[in-house]
């Protein structure tokens, strides 16, 4: 049960906290009581063996549910500590005050009862263990990534060029290619190394990817086609199926295009075999389809022209393919490398040649330099006798799955919740995990980057894949889930009884689902029978209901992309505001959002407030300088809101606020840069300057004081703005000192303000500089330490590639595109990478 074990070290958390306040505490007994049941249980649940039994797994599931409401009855109460400590009153009368306290501790002993209950079931049935459960959940030491995307491609070369050889053939005719074969064998990768082979690029005009999945919907399928062209399509043709396929073949006679329809399944079969059928072969100017599918009946049916078969991997490939994964970091230095060799050859053995199985067991062994921790996987990796296909893959997705410590597996079942092949915005992920309370800070991180850390440890282990990354540094911007995981994250979602599915991986509600992904084929109206809900994320175009009054536990709503109306919104909010618990809002893209009411500051748990391009948001209330507990303020791309409301230096805990706008200091209503110098958690601040913008002489040295603060970007508005104003308003600020990426976006001035410089930002890891007329980048005789650049849409900029290089050292990557006077730059990509130089 991995969220039991991440969740029993996280209360024990929350009550240390309450017991140590300094105003004291109400319910000191009562916590201390508690406290000694979960040190208790922890202890209990280092019994594996135990754990496995029927009536363990169900009390654990039930112990789950109440640690939960446990978790409710402390949040409620640290609310109302924080506010008396701010000299805020939390109760209207006494008598709240005094019903509030009545009702809190009758809880509390409630719980007490029913958790000593668990603890005496327990004991009956699992011996105590000496030490904690969880393994040390915060370390200094982060897992790389072991291997780069070209890695993967071991021992598939040759079926990559077989393919190529196909493609370039030189026939006129539309080309039908199928590659087929068992799940985790390298379909996709292979389809992967041929859609981004320069070669391929060059030849074809269009290269479209759509991943098909069991979830078909044929709209969805025709319209990504279409969007994925570039051509010019008026909206309402991308409603039609029928318009749709017109147009797909039109473009097909038009240009040579490449459209690999990856993970093909029986479903829908019927309309692929029209699809394919109504295509014209010989007035295609020598395009080409390929498809992926388990089923080569599948191929057959859409009659395709040739069918590859890719075959397992011999032992040499094998053994390289876990080399790259396994050894990627050095090992015990007591014990001799041989004997790790010796393991991992054994077990390499037992994966039969699947890529994924090996992938996945060698990045799981890469993560430990303990010869133990290889024998005990190599001990368990046995394959059962049976004949399925995919049992050899499964065993080592259950191995690399049980290997996780604690918070990597609570983190990897909340993927769960998504459809299949469902491409997730980091981002959303992080946010949710971070309101859900799933991942604490620590001293040297925060909460946020210890989420994208987790993140990054699960596409380490090769069990997400990163769809798409940061460029300078890696960071995952989006990923998703082979399916063979998502099988696995399946099972064990339901194993926990964190959730059920049907047939299609749709999830269903029941009565212990802690978190939902609503999509289009749900039931909207079940959702009120769910009383235990903490997050609700919409994943599809669907609208969930409103007025759910029910979800009183909710942590996480994330609705973002939603098409609602004014009227529909504005009830929504009414329905949120509501939700006194709720830590994390996202309403980012609300078509009908034009103002957040004044109710905003009921939510008085609330941590992260997210509504990124609310492109007709015009107002925000003054109330949301009440929410004490706010950590992300983040309004980027709200064009019409014209500035944010006074007061936001009262909110201690900020640590991001994106789209701040400074205007003059005559409007007394909005938040000038002067209320920032109290924010000293502040580590991400992204701002606009405008004609109507000013920074005053006091204003000068605020940044500066900003010890934490890691990112700065700044936006102009390059309509009217000037580069001697923008220049006159910069050049006085002091920089932050510890600042390590900065933008500047539309900067109109042809020298750089005299603080961006290796003297003035000696910690500087990235720059980037886009749009705009600068002319320069004063080099002098001290180095930058910047290990990314980049340089997009300057073109009045004149420099000589090889002085930069020169004067940035450590630089490692580097964008520049539309930058035409810069000269000797040696890619004509625009992207330059030190280790492919």
């Amino acid at each position: 049960m991995a969220l039991v074990d991440a969740m029993i070290p996280a209360l024990i958390d929350q009550l240390s906290t309450a017991l140590n306040a300094q105003n004291g505490c109400e319910f000191e007994e009562e916590f201390q009581v508690m406290m000694a049941i979960l040190h208790g249980i922890e202890a209990l649940l280092g019994d594996t063996e135990g754990r496995s039994l029927e009536i363990v797994r169900e009390t654990l599931t039930k112990f789950r549910v109440l640690m939960y409401e446990a978790d409710d009855i402390l949040t409620d109460y640290r609310l109302r500590q924080e506010y008396q400590k701010n000299g805020q009153p939390f109760f209207k009368s006494f008598p709240q005050k005094f019903f509030f306290r009545l009702q809190t501790g009758k809880k509390i002993r409630d719980i007490i009862i029913r958790m000593k209950e668990i603890d005496e079931t327990l004991v009956k049935h699992l011996k105590v263990h000496g030490g904690s459960t969880h393994e040390e959940v915060h370390t200094d030491q982060h897992i790389e990534t072991s291997s780069s995307q070209s890695d993967d491609i071991v021992g598939l070369q040759m079926d990559v060029k077989k393919i190529k050889d196909w493609i370039f053939c030189p026939d006129y005719k539309l080309q039908k290619i199928g590659i087929v074969g068992m799940g985790g064998l390298g379909k996709t990768t292979i389809a992967k190394e041929i859609f981004n082979d320069n070669d391929v690029c060059q030849h074809f005009q269009k290269r479209i990817w759509v991943s098909i999945s069991q979830r078909f919907i044929v709209e969805e399928i025709l319209r990504s086609i279409l969007q994925q062209s570039g051509e010019q399509i008026a909206k309402q043709s991308l409603e039609k199926p029928r318009q749709m396929l017109q147009i797909i073949i039109s473009l097909l006679r038009a240009k040579t295009c490449l459209i690999i329809l990856d993970d093909m399944w029986e479903t829908g079969l019927k309309w692929w075999m029209n699809f394919f059928s109504v295509l014209p072969d010989y007035a295609c100017k020598g395009s080409c389809i390929i498809i992926t599918t388990r089923d080569k009946d599948v191929a057959s049916a859409i009659e395709v022209d040739k069918i590859h078969q890719p075959n397992v991997l011999n032992k040499s490939e094998s053994w390289l393919l876990f080399s790259k994964h396994a050894f990627s970091r050095k090992k015990e230095d007591s014990v001799p490398i041989e004997n790790f060799e010796k393991l991992g050859k054994e077990i390499v053995d037992k994966c039969e040649g699947h890529p994924l199985a090996i992938k996945t067991i060698g990045a799981s062994l890469g993560s430990t330099d303990s010869l133990d921790e290889w024998k005990k996987i190599c001990k368990k990796f046995s394959v059962p006798s049976i004949t399925e296909e995919n049992c050899v893959v499964m065993t080592s997705l259950q191995l690399s799955y049980k290997a996780l410590p604690p918070h990597l597996r609570q983190c990897l079942l909340c993927f769960s919740i998504f459809p299949e092949d469902f491409e997730i915005p980091a981002q959303k992920l992080v946010h949710w995990w971070v309101g859900d309370g799933l991942i604490q800070g620590i001293k040297s991180k925060n909460p946020t980057e210890l989420a994208f850390e987790h993140l990054s440890q699960l596409v380490s282990r090769c069990l997400v894949e990163a769809v798409e990354r940061r460029g300078f540094d890696g960071r995952v911007n989006k990923c998703k889930m082979h399916d063979l995981v998502r099988d696995l994250t399946l099972m064990m979602a339901q194993e926990e009884k964190l959730s059920t599915f049907d047939s299609k991986g749709i999830q269903k509600l029941n009565e212990y689902s802690p978190w939902l992904g609503f999509t289009s084929e749900m039931d909207a109206q079940s959702l009120n029978r769910n009383t235990k809900l903490r997050a609700l994320l919409q994943v599809t175009g669907s609208q969930p209901p409103m007025n759910l009054v029910s979800l009183h536990s909710l942590r996480a709503l994330d609705l973002s992309d939603n098409k609602f109306d004014k009227i529909t919104l504005n009830r929504l909010l009414s329905w949120i505001s509501s939700l006194k618990r709720l830590a994390y809002l996202n309403l980012s893209r609300a078509e009908g959002l034009e103002e957040l009411p004044d109710s905003i500051c009921k939510l008085q748990n609330l941590q992260l407030l997210v509504l990124i391009g609310c492109h007709k948001l015009s107002k925000i209330s003054p109330s949301v300088t009440f929410l004490k507990s706010l950590v992300v303020l983040d309004l980027s791309s709200c064009q019409l809101l014209p500035y944010l409301p006074r007061g936001l230096g009262r909110l201690s805990q900020l640590q991001q606020i994106s789209g701040l706008k400074l205007i003059r200091q005559a409007n007394r209503r909005s938040c000038q840069l002067l209320e920032l110098e109290g924010l000293t958690e502040l580590r991400v601040l992204r701002m606009s300057l405008s004609n109507n913008s000013e920074i005053t002489e006091k204003e000068c040295g605020v940044l500066s004081k900003l010890k934490k603060l890691k990112l700065l970007a700044i936006d102009f508005d390059s309509e009217g703005m000037e580069g001697t104003t923008m220049q006159k308003m910069l050049d006085p600020l002091l920089p932050p000192p510890h600042l390590k990426k900065l933008y500047l976006r539309a900067y109109n001035h042809e020298k750089l303000p005299r603080w961006v410089s290796p003297e003035m930002l000696p910690n500087l890891e990235y720059l980037c500089i886009e749009e705009g007329r600068l002319v320069d980048i004063c080099l002098s005789e001290t180095t930058w330490k910047l290990e990314g650049l980049c340089l997009r849409l300057l073109p009045h900029l004149k420099m000589d590639w090889s002085k930069l290089r020169d004067a940035m050292p450590l630089l490692c990557y580097a964008e520049v595109s539309f930058c035409n006077q810069v000269v000797n730059f040696p890619l004509p990509t625009g992207v330059w990478r030190r280790n492919q130089q």
